[in-house]
């Protein structure tokens, strides 16, 4: 995905950082109503009311929007978890990213998560696209994972990048069942606890350990 420099988003003026974020917001209203794949170029132009030209040069590429609109999305979520969480033990950090997740797919992100994980398990998805769905993600687990190492109870054989991945595959896994409605809406949040949580306890050993499995005996 092409990015913005730091200093380049400095010299933008406040009209086009306000045409990229309507840009942006509205590439996700159309990711939700159209789904990624069926997006070309001259819709998402079209769509936000700009030239095609418009939209190369700030974003590069088809793949460059809707790749700033899903990371926009995944960095408005995380963001202000980690600093609402930040005080709170690992088990605690999982259950609020996971409560977080499911209020958001029931209501106004229903549609929208649902065509963000067809197009993430489609085998045509490409792969700049599908690290933005996944990276930032990930990233936000690993450092729940690195801090358990510095707590001194994770396993020592226990590689966080490597567990990170592993934990999302699972996180998006039980997400495309429940958009494809092999799991209902009021079991969703508890699948994903057990399933996540016992991924954890498998790593984790000592008061982490036993405050993961008091999560899942709740």
């Amino acid at each position: 995905m092409k990015r913005v420099s730091k200093a380049r988003k400095r010299r933008q003026s406040p009209r086009i950082l306000d045409r990229r974020a309507r840009i942006i917001q509205r590439t996700r209203e159309l990711v939700a109503a159209r789904g990624i794949e069926a997006l070309t170029i001259r819709d998402l132009a079209a769509d936000c009311g700009v030239a095609v030209a418009t939209l190369y040069n700030q974003f590069g590429s088809r793949e460059g929007v809707i790749g700033a609109a899903l990371e926009a999305d995944f960095r408005g979520r995380f963001e202000p978890l980690a600093l609402r969480t930040r005080n709170l033990s690992p088990a605690l950090k999982l259950q609020e990213r996971i409560t977080l997740a499911t209020r958001a797919m029931f209501t106004d992100l229903r549609e929208y998560t649902k065509s963000v994980m067809f197009f993430y398990f489609h085998h045509t998805a490409t792969p700049e696209l599908r690290s933005a769905i996944h990276d930032y993600a990930a990233s936000d687990f690993t450092h729940i994972v690195e801090e358990i190492r510095r707590q001194g109870d994770l396993q020592p054989w226990v590689d966080p990048v490597s567990f990170a991945d592993d934990i999302i595959t699972q996180n998006y896994s039980l997400v495309m069942k429940w958009a494809q409605g092999y799991i209902k809406d009021r079991e969703l949040e508890a699948r994903m606890i057990h399933a996540i949580g016992a991924s954890f306890i498998g790593i984790t050993r000592g008061k982490t350990r036993s405050e993961f499995e008091r999560l899942l005996s709740a």
